[in-house]
């Protein structure tokens, strides 16, 4: 064989693991697209981006190879090497690839989750607290049982009488007399 066919068979599988190399390339945004959701316009981006970088390597591979020349089996030994690695490695690669993404986002990230937990268990607990707090507050004032400085009243009033005591004889004949079916005793007093 000659040296001049030895040289083009040389480039042509060069061209073969050139276009099998580009493949594996995209491969990697095929699997951080499965893994990470993208919007149309970083699509786009990284697309263009993706395919500026080929043709650069495209033509650096051509200018060091073929001294600039465009050959013919060059491009088909692209073509076959894409065609040969899109059809054998790369549903394996794809898969193997975005299954190591998402394992490496998610221990990125598990420490984030472990904080973002307990900060919501800390917070939960004080609005629970908060919560309860405000309830008893709310059903203080709803029965009367505070004063405007919003204190608990104990003890004797103005009067000289015992608060409490007269509480439970008010709430104790109101249940009395909606016993009997007649009207709180209270509403007629404070009407008087």
């Amino acid at each position: 064989m000659s040296g001049v066919i030895r040289q083009e068979a040389a480039v042509f599988l060069i061209s073969v693991l050139h276009g099998a190399a580009l493949t594996l390339l995209y491969d990697f945004l095929r699997a951080l697209r499965r893994s990470f959701r993208h919007s149309l316009p970083v699509l786009s981006i990284e697309d263009f981006l993706f395919w500026l970088f080929a043709g650069f390597l495209t033509f650096y591979l051509a200018f060091r190879e073929t001294g600039g020349v465009i050959r013919g089996y060059v491009a088909a030994g692209m073509g076959i090497g894409i065609l040969l690695y899109h059809f054998s490695f790369s549903p394996k690669v794809v898969q193997l690839l975005s299954s190591l993404f998402s394992l490496l986002y998610r221990a990125a990230t598990y420490p984030l989750h472990v904080l973002l937990a307990a900060a919501r268990k800390i917070a939960g607990f004080f609005c629970k607290i908060n919560k309860k707090r405000i309830e008893f507050t709310r059903k203080r004032v709803y029965n009367g049982r505070t004063n405007l400085k919003g204190r608990v009243q104990r003890g004797w009033s103005k009067e000289g009488t015992n608060v409490w005591r007269d509480r439970k004889k008010d709430r104790s004949s109101c249940i009395e007399n909606r016993k009997r079916g007649k009207q709180d005793d209270r509403t007629e007093k404070e009407a008087e």
